[in-house]
């Protein structure tokens, strides 16, 4: 397909370069000889295609003879009615001359429609303008049953009537739970805002385990009620959203708009997986490395994930691995580990990372800057990924060892042509952005600030415009980690967490003194949480809980926040895991099930652990541990 050039058929004439880029891994090449028959007259219609070498015959029935209607070459397109409608096929098409198609079926066209919802539609539109003439009423569709809309309203409306019934009996029983534990602390060595906060604290986390309302909304709420029952002024309860740490997220989302929407991932995904050697094992190790390589310049792992997934469909399309084969199974799971699972080793390697680090008390964080942060987590981060590796290209390796072909991401490179301006100043801003991390040692600059520069840089230059910044930054998130961070600070502040640690410290006698013993049992108890709650509670939970009585133990709060993080991307269970979900829909579904990929899922647990232990005497060397 490498020799295919998409930018020149009429078809896509007005849909931009990375959009097409998009495209090329949805079409198959099919090459016919001379006088063969493509389909006849009749047959099902499921898919458009586009001529790129050769010529078509259009022939139709006509008073039982067959008629030549037209001749179509290189560029034309055919089919097209079957994507709007799935018509069956009203001519016969018969190659000329030896002949290479594109095709894109039907199936594919409705997946686009889903994922890319604007480039579907235009597409869409194309189609329709190239076939504007009215549809036979006998092609129209007849419902099999017919619903009363009254019915239909009558059905929505107990539903929701249901649901509304539902969340009403959670919220009472939560307050009601919430209502006595408050009641019963004061009496046992608790003041009245230290029983609220950890009232409301046990609150959010049903309301977090049960899942029956958005988990932002919960998160915003935590601060609105202590500020509304006077446990907390608001400058302190809300201080989250005036914290560095805030404004940090804030440029980090910045940089992860600008590259997804100038297309600079897409690109950079393309080019590192063409270096490395067209081997499975090569290819494998190309996907997860791209990944880690790419995760400090594209801070979001959810984007990360969702942009490189269909590319790694195409690599495993392009060799012909079928669903839950080892090969496609394995070239997933390097793309779940590489693009989605190394965030922990860089500050900026996501949002949850910077949430962590406003989650750590002041005194602690003062030393901490993005180079700093890589050196401590680089032993634990190198032994996870090379230890997932190794189990990935071990448990899923083909049956047949065969050479990928690169057509496709050829193609694709070749579509995207030169780099755009918009594509050089968003790299400009992130080379920029993680040399002024580097250098802060030197330069003494908040790391907070230099984001905000690099976003005043994309917004100044309109990489990113007005509709960017309100559509293309996630400000949901944005908002509840601002909120969970004030609210962090205020049980800090009430002592809640000291008076915490001492009741748990006499249960961790056993490994009290010996950090082998206690940070894996740390990390298998925050795998546990995370079958309960979604990630960044269980982040705030597991922080508040342990960083007192692990500074006792003489262990860096900085170290529990590492292991935490590393703990926190289990997928025993689909829901447990956002970015998993995330490969699986950007994959269409289409290179592994959850059984297929559920057996690395209990090694990644074990790899896990022997990465913590690996790294406690490097910690101990850098002083994170006494």
């Amino acid at each position: 397909m490498h020799n295919i050039d998409f930018l020149s058929i009429p078809l896509f004439k007005t849909l931009d370069r990375l959009d097409i880029a998009r495209l090329v891994p949805n079409f198959q090449q099919i090459s016919l000889e001379t006088d063969e028959v493509l389909f006849r007259q009749g047959d099902k219609g499921d898919a458009l295609y586009i001529i790129v070498i050769g010529r078509v015959s259009i022939r139709k029935q006509l008073d039982g003879e067959e008629h030549e209607v037209a001749v179509l070459s290189v560029g034309d397109c055919f089919g097209e009615m079957a994507l709007l409608s799935g018509a069956p096929r009203s001519a016969t098409v018969i190659a000329l001359e030896p002949l290479t198609v594109l095709k894109l079926s039907q199936t594919r066209f409705n997946i686009l429609l889903k994922k890319h919802p604007t480039l579907g539609s235009h597409l869409a539109n194309l189609l329709a303008k190239r076939f504007a003439a009215p549809q036979p009423v006998s092609d129209i569709p007849t419902p099999e049953r017919h619903t009363s809309p009254v019915a239909a309203a009558g059905g929505r409306f107990s539903d929701v009537t249901a649901s509304r019934n539902k969340k009403l009996a959670v919220v009472c029983g939560t307050a009601a739970v919430a209502t006595a534990v408050n009641l019963w602390l004061p009496g046992h060595g608790v003041n009245n805002a230290q029983a609220t906060l950890n009232a409301l604290l046990l609150a959010a986390t049903i309301l977090w385990a049960i899942d029956i309302f958005s988990y932002h909304a919960v998160a915003v709420a935590l601060p609105v009620v202590i500020v509304m029952l006077g446990i907390a002024r608001p400058e302190r309860a809300l201080s989250g959203f005036s914290s560095p740490s805030w404004f940090l997220v804030l440029g980090i989302f910045a940089i992860t708009a600008a590259v997804a929407k100038t297309g600079l991932l897409y690109r950079l995904v393309l080019m590192l997986t063409r270096w490395f050697p067209t081997s499975y094992n090569g290819q494998t190790f190309a996907v997860a490395l791209s990944g880690l390589i790419l995760t400090p310049i594209i801070p979001s792992s959810n984007g990360r994930m969702v942009l490189a997934g269909p590319i790694i469909k195409g690599l495993c399309e392009t060799q012909k691995f079928r669903k839950g084969s080892p090969g496609a199974v394995g070239m997933a799971m390097a793309g779940l580990v590489g693009f989605g699972h190394m965030s922990y080793l860089f500050m900026n390697g996501t949002a949850t990372c910077l949430l962590a680090l406003g989650l750590l008390p002041a005194d602690s964080i003062h030393d901490i800057s993005w180079g700093s942060w890589f050196m401590a987590a680089l032993p634990l981060g190198l032994t996870y990924f090379l230890g997932c590796y190794l189990a990935i290209i071990l448990i899923y390796q083909p049956n047949k060892r065969r050479k990928i072909q690169q057509s496709v991401v050829q193609s694709q490179l070749l579509t995207l042509g030169i780099f755009t301006r918009d594509e050089k100043l968003s790299l400009f801003t992130v080379l920029f952005t993680l040399a002024a991390f580097i250098a802060q040692p030197l330069h003494g600059i908040n790391s907070a600030w230099i984001a905000m520069s690099s976003f005043l840089i994309l917004f100044g230059s309109n990489v990113l415009d007005e509709r960017s910044l309100r559509c293309d930054i996630d400000w949901i998130s944005l908002i509840s980690f601002g909120a969970l961070v004030g609210f962090g600070t205020v049980i800090s502040e009430s002592g809640l967490t000291t008076l915490a640690a001492g009741c748990i410290r006499p249960y961790l006698s056993p490994v009290a003194g010996n950090p082998f013993l206690f940070l894996p049992l740390l990390a298998v108890a925050v795998t546990v949480v995370r079958f309960a709650l979604p990630l960044p509670a269980a982040l705030l939970i597991s922080i508040l809980a342990v960083v007192p009585v692990a500074s006792t133990m003489g262990i860096n709060p900085f170290v529990i926040a590492l292991v935490a993080l590393i703990a926190c991307n289990p997928w025993f269970l689909p829901y447990q895991n956002s970015i998993y979900l995330d490969l699986m829909q950007s994959t269409d579904g289409k290179l592994f099930s959850h059984s297929s990929s559920r057996i690395l899922s209990y090694w990644q647990v074990v790899i896990m652990i022997a990465a913590i232990i690996v790294a406690i005497p490097f910690w101990r060397m850098r002083g994170l541990i006494n």
